[in-house]
């Protein structure tokens, strides 16, 4: 059903063709140019040859997505501004990875993030690991594809599984063809759309809704800034704490140890150009958070002083009358940016093409990459160990593993595009991406920080505290989410969803260290395992001693205890 009075154009449909077609140009050029991709360091990799600043924007890409765009104002326009000091958590996440995860995974030359999982702990949670990241990537890309199809289809009568076919289309047809190279140079075209279409609805917007006093102004007379708020109550919806710590702990394992951004960072020339990387998006990532959450406070200003007052938001999306006698028809909250674009700015030429083309750029680079990362994840941590175990003698070249690759590619596209059809019965899409992330990725997190910051840990212990909390935090998730509304569920069920990482983390972690070390007392083989020290993080590791030259070459003068086992 259509909800507007300004329907999308001819220049509109202009804008959003020349954004798709420059992604399939982009994939047709890094699939013939050199020859193409010829090897699988080329297609998952990019032959290990970028330099900071597309990688940086490429990271940024790949996170802002429709969830982002769309459902950010819609929190802020709901709950107030409280979700803006989500920006605060990212002092504390970038230099993280900068510095304590990049020099491991960058030095050990991997493909696959749960390659490490391997080495310092063995198959078992290598698969496991493997498996909570295709779990979590798979669904998360659903919503990112729903995501845009749900707003093209409130504002035209384009059928939303149109838009979801056409871009699962799309995306699988780049990455395909074009391997990493192809994502990470279409995401810094996706960047700048993005960025530039967010800055443009800023502007305008302010404008529409009185200037910028007048916007902050009215949200603040409605109690809608008080960011600084320090609830012990950890069941508290959001507080200063929960979006910094919990934030910081909920965005680690996207971040930090996702095959995502790992497998960005692996793209990189040296260490040094992959922590630049990081470090840039400190910046970059505050505007984003703070321009898209601002147009949340514009959203409130604007329906404030037009009269649409209403007690809350189930109100406003149940009315049924226009904008002049009340407010939109809309289905869902996160529809309410796309519907004030529309009805305010669609007589402007172009305008809803372009800001629909935003959407468009932030699914195409989040589902490219996660595509790209479940190819990688795929053959480096299930295929080649499988026939590493089962047809040893089986003789593989690379560019059959790369042709199997690209295989892989077509048919994660279409499971991807399936699932989007699915994404209609998940709600609201911040609740539901942290809520993801904080059950699934908080033990997958555990695993790799017991790894790389505790020697003593073991496999078994490790693998017996990731499982637990697993079902723990899926536990606690899924029971939030069956008794929403129940005010007689367990205390558990009304834990904040920002606290959902955290919480896993530390259980993992615990049962972990307690586990490993109750093995180590009954099982004699477990206290002569020696580490190896490239598995930990660097202040961990002996240090080397100084360096001499040979024929010309620099030479270490003492190595590790033990070499690096080969990847």
């Amino acid at each position: 059903m259509t909800l507007v009075a300004n329907p999308i154009g001819v220049l509109d449909y202009l804008v959003i063709g020349v954004v798709l077609a420059i992604a399939v140009i982009t994939g047709i050029y890094h699939g013939f140019v050199n020859g193409g991709q010829q090897t699988t360091s080329q297609f998952l990799v990019a032959d290990r040859s970028m330099f900071s600043l597309p990688i940086a924007m490429t990271l940024l890409a790949s996170f802002i997505s429709p969830v982002t765009l769309l459902g950010t104002p819609a929190e802020i326009y709901t709950n107030g501004g409280q979700y803006m000091m989500f920006v605060c958590c990212h002092i504390l996440l970038y230099p993280t990875i900068a510095f304590i995860f990049i020099p491991v995974f960058h030095g050990l030359k991997i493909t696959s993030a749960y390659q490490y999982l391997y080495h310092r702990f063995g198959t078992p949670l290598q698969i496991l690991g493997a498996s909570i990241f295709m779990f979590q990537t798979a669904f998360y890309m659903a919503i990112v594809l729903f995501t845009p199809a749900l707003a093209v289809e409130a504002v035209t009568n384009f059928a939303f599984w149109k838009t979801i076919l056409i871009g699962g289309i799309v995306c699988t047809f780049y990455t395909t063809l074009g391997g990493m190279k192809a994502v990470i140079w279409t995401d810094v075209f996706m960047f700048v759309v993005i960025f530039g279409t967010t800055m443009l609805v800023v502007v305008i917007g302010t404008i529409k809704a009185g200037g910028i006093d007048h916007v902050i102004e009215s949200n603040i007379d409605a109690g809608r800034l008080d960011l600084l708020q320090f609830p012990v109550d950890l069941t508290a919806r959001m507080s200063f704490l929960s979006l910094t710590i919990g934030g910081w702990m909920n965005a680690m394992p996207l971040w930090a140890i996702s095959q995502t951004a790992v497998q960005r960072f692996l793209t990189a020339r040296t260490v040094k150009d992959a922590q630049v990387s990081v470090l840039l998006n400190i910046p970059m990532v505050t505007l984003i958070i703070l321009f898209v959450g601002y147009q949340g406070l514009i959203l409130y200003t604007f329906y404030d002083d037009n009269n649409m007052d209403f007690e809350n938001t189930t109100d406003f999306i149940n009315s049924t009358v226009n904008s002049v006698t009340g407010g939109p028809n809309i289905s869902k909250s996160d529809q309410i940016m796309v519907y004030f674009i529309s009805e305010q700015f669609g007589h402007i030429p172009a305008f809803q093409g372009l800001f629909i083309a935003c959407l468009w750029s932030g699914t195409l680079s989040t589902v490219s990459s996660g595509l790209n990362a479940m190819i990688a994840v795929t053959l480096e941590d299930v295929i080649k160990p499988f026939r590493r175990k089962f047809i040893p003698n089986l003789d593989v070249t690379d560019a059959t593993d790369t042709r199997i690759s690209k295989i892989l590619t077509i048919c994660f596209g279409a499971m991807t595009v399936g699932l989007g059809f699915l994404a209609t019965k998940m709600g609201s899409l911040v609740t539901m991406a942290n809520s993801i992330f904080g059950a699934a990725g908080g033990p997958l997190l555990a695993a790799f920080t017991l790894g790389m910051f505790w020697k003593r840990a073991n496999s078994r212990g490790t693998l017996i505290g990731v499982l637990i909390s697993f079902c723990f935090g899926i536990f606690i998730s899924v029971g939030a989410a069956v008794n929403s509304g129940n005010p007689d569920m367990l205390s558990i069920f009304k834990l904040s969803f920002m606290w959902y990482a955290t919480f896993t983390w530390l259980i993992a972690v615990v049962i972990a260290i307690v586990a490993s070390e109750i093995i180590r007392k009954v099982d004699s083989t477990e206290q002569v395992k020696v580490v190896d020290y490239s598995l930990l993080v660097p202040f961990l590791r002996p240090k080397r001693k100084k360096t001499t030259e040979q024929n010309g070459v620099r030479m270490e003068f003492e190595k590790l205890d033990q070499n690096p086992k080969e990847i």
